[in-house]
């Protein structure tokens, strides 16, 4: 009795081992960097990026694990950009530290995971709201994944880096006046010998994800032209109450970006008493806006 008694323990330490391979799941890698430098700003841009992390069963039986993902505690940059991650139709939740309760969001299944060296991708979709109202600049995320095998012990863990560029980015719009975004007339109506003319409030919209530059070009140097080229009137036009030097460098410089309804700068087009010929007068005055 002794001796099958032996033989009984002695068969049960061998075959716990092997029974213990068959499923060690593992990351292929330990780190890994998602770069998005593409990035296009706008009204409701998102910005997306496909990437894969690819797991492996270092046993030889079938094996399943499961990802889980958190943000590395205290790694990220002073002003955070927000993302959310999808792999295929699960919505990933990113806890917040790696000791954080774990939820249904947070956790992804991986099933069928194969031996071998490549082993299987993982693919993920990081979508990155792009609006205006962001700041242009770098920013860095740091998420440790944690594989865990299906009695939920930890096997293996990969650091994932986010890098993201924002653009300095800039649009213009013209509010107020007749036309188009890009084109725009302003009537002045009759201009007299004794009365001043004044255009109807009108002014232009600007987004910006940086500091930027307003500047002005006067086809004819801040006159307006008769229509058969040769007579001119003065006129002026004024920016937030400032007058644009239209015969020179019009310029103005906003040291900061805008929020995202953009930043409204008021216009005026003001023009006589002039005397001159009957007929039609005119200028055409470029708006740049530059991201500085």
């Amino acid at each position: 009795m002794r001796f099958i008694a032996l033989l009984a323990a002695t068969f049960i330490m061998w075959t716990n081992p092997a029974l213990a391979q068959e499923c060690v799941p593992e990351f292929v890698d330990s780190a890994k960097t998602v770069t998005v430098s593409d990035v296009e700003v706008g009204i409701r841009e998102v910005s997306r990026e496909n990437f894969q992390i690819r797991v492996r069963n270092k046993g030889t039986g079938a094996c399943s694990a499961t990802i889980r993902f958190a943000r590395v505690d205290g790694f990220a940059s002073p002003d955070r950009l927000e993302y959310t991650l999808r792999s295929g139709s699960s919505a990933l939740q990113v806890l917040p530290n790696e000791a954080a309760a774990a939820t249904s969001e947070s956790e992804l299944f991986v099933g069928g995971l194969p031996s071998g060296n490549r082993g299987s991708a993982v693919p993920f979709l990081l979508s990155i709201p792009s609006e205006w109202g962001i700041a242009a600049g770098f920013r860095t995320d740091q998420l440790q994944l944690t594989l865990l095998d299906s009695t939920g012990q930890v096997t293996d863990s990969l650091f994932l880096t986010i890098n993201v560029t924002v653009p300095p980015s800039v649009s213009l719009r013209v509010v107020g006046a007749t036309g188009t975004n890009r084109i725009a007339t302003i009537n002045l109506g009759n201009i007299t010998s004794r009365d001043v003319s004044t255009s109807d409030p009108f002014g232009i919209r600007v987004w910006s994800t940086s500091a930027y530059s307003v500047s002005f070009e006067s086809e004819n140097g801040g006159n307006l032209l008769h229509e058969d080229g040769r007579d001119t009137i003065p006129y002026e036009l004024r920016m937030d109450r400032q007058l644009v030097n239209l015969s020179g460098s019009g310029e103005f410089v906003f040291p900061e970006r805008t929020s995202s309804l953009g930043r409204v700068h008021r216009l005026r087009v003001q023009a006589g008493p002039a005397i001159g010929r009957a007929g039609g007068y005119g200028d055409r005055v470029t708006v740049t806006v530059s991201a500085v």
